[in-house]
């Protein structure tokens, strides 16, 4: 019977090729890339709050090896920080697309307010997701994502409230409180909604008028208060 033992320099090659793959992407993956496993893992957060999730467990949901997260992430941190980055993205750009900053400060403020309760409808995880990072202080790009995006959502507020003054259509109110206040209001619908009105009706088009109805109360409370 003939020897079916590779040759020495064969060996060699495929020995170099194995090494190579420990270190790098995983083979068989080449479908499979870094905004595959993002979306995969924003999925599972709408459903798993951040401090529960693992790399092992987001690789489960994509249905890829562990190594494959790893190549790209490194660690959990890496991970949330790229999901995070990818989230506010998503949520500046949304709302960019709406207010184009030529409309009464009044009206900004209402764009926000219907952007941020879908958007937390639909992600309702992304400040607990925040907070995570936040508490990672050892990862600079944790560090420079909350920076930024507190800083440039802080101008965005500072600015309509400024031009709010000017118009007559606001008080000079704190621009840092009005954020917290618009946040923490447009974020809680979809968490109390469930604890409070058990017999909430139903269907995305039921949800879609509860929530149209809560936009407009945020709104009117926000301009108008609770004083006759």
């Amino acid at each position: 019977m003939a020897d079916a033992s590779p040759s020495p320099a064969e060996a060699a090659r495929l020995a170099r090729k194995g090494k190579a793959r420990a270190i790098g992407r995983p083979a068989g993956k080449r479908s499979i890339g870094k905004v595959f496993l993002i979306e995969r893992t924003i999925d599972l957060l709408r459903a798993t709050p951040p401090e529960k999730l693992s790399l092992s467990m987001a690789a489960r949901h994509a249905g890829v090896h562990l190594t494959l997260f790893k190549y790209y992430f490194n660690d959990r941190t890496r991970l949330l920080v790229d999901v995070a980055r990818d989230l506010a993205k998503l949520l500046g750009d949304t709302v960019a697309a709406i207010d184009t900053g030529g409309r009464p400060a009044p009206e900004r403020l209402r764009i926000r307010i219907d952007t941020m309760v879908d958007f937390f409808f639909a992600n309702p995880h992304y400040h607990r997701l925040m907070v995570e990072i936040i508490g990672d202080e050892s990862d600079p790009m944790a560090r420079e994502l909350i920076s930024l995006w507190m800083d440039k959502t802080l101008d965005i507020y500072r600015e309509i409230i400024d031009t709010g003054v000017r118009e007559g259509t606001l008080r000079p109110i704190d621009p840092y409180f009005t954020f917290v206040a618009i946040m923490g209001l447009c974020e809680q619908f979809q968490h109390a909604a469930r604890l409070v009105r058990q017999d909430a009706p139903s269907g995305e088009a039921a949800i879609e008028a509860e929530s149209k109805r809560y936009k407009s109360y945020i709104y009117d409370l926000l301009l108008h208060g609770f004083a006759a």
